[in-house]
């Protein structure tokens, strides 16, 4: 029997090593994670506040100076301008023939010849 020991497989034994080296790193980082190094967190002011923060916030707390609008003068005068008449595009018959291919022959004059 001593033999067929000295030939056996040792598969078991590297799953065994491998799930006891697991277990072992779990527990110790599971302990270092819960010990308290450094004396822990040590709470301070909720919020650090500047020069600046305090005087805005003492800017804030005043109350507003109210100045009286000055009433407004009679409105000027409504001069109405007519638009300039648009001047129409020349259309060659290049440009409507391309415009004809495109699929926009709504906007193309008729009268125009498409070769």
């Amino acid at each position: 029997m001593a033999k067929a020991e000295r030939h056996s497989n040792p598969f078991g034994w590297i799953l065994l090593g491998a799930l006891v080296g697991a277990i072992a790193t779990a527990g110790v980082l599971l302990i270092a994670s819960s010990m308290d190094f450094h004396g822990g967190y040590k709470p301070g002011p909720a919020e650090i506040r500047t020069s600046a923060e305090d005087a805005a916030a003492v800017a804030a707390a005043r109350p507003a100076p109210v100045a009286a609008a000055p009433k407004p003068a009679a409105p000027p005068p409504v001069v109405t301008v007519p638009p300039p008449a648009a001047e129409l595009p020349t259309v060659d018959a290049q440009m409507a023939d391309d415009a004809a291919a495109a699929g926009m022959t709504s906007r193309t004059e008729q009268e125009h010849p498409t070769n």
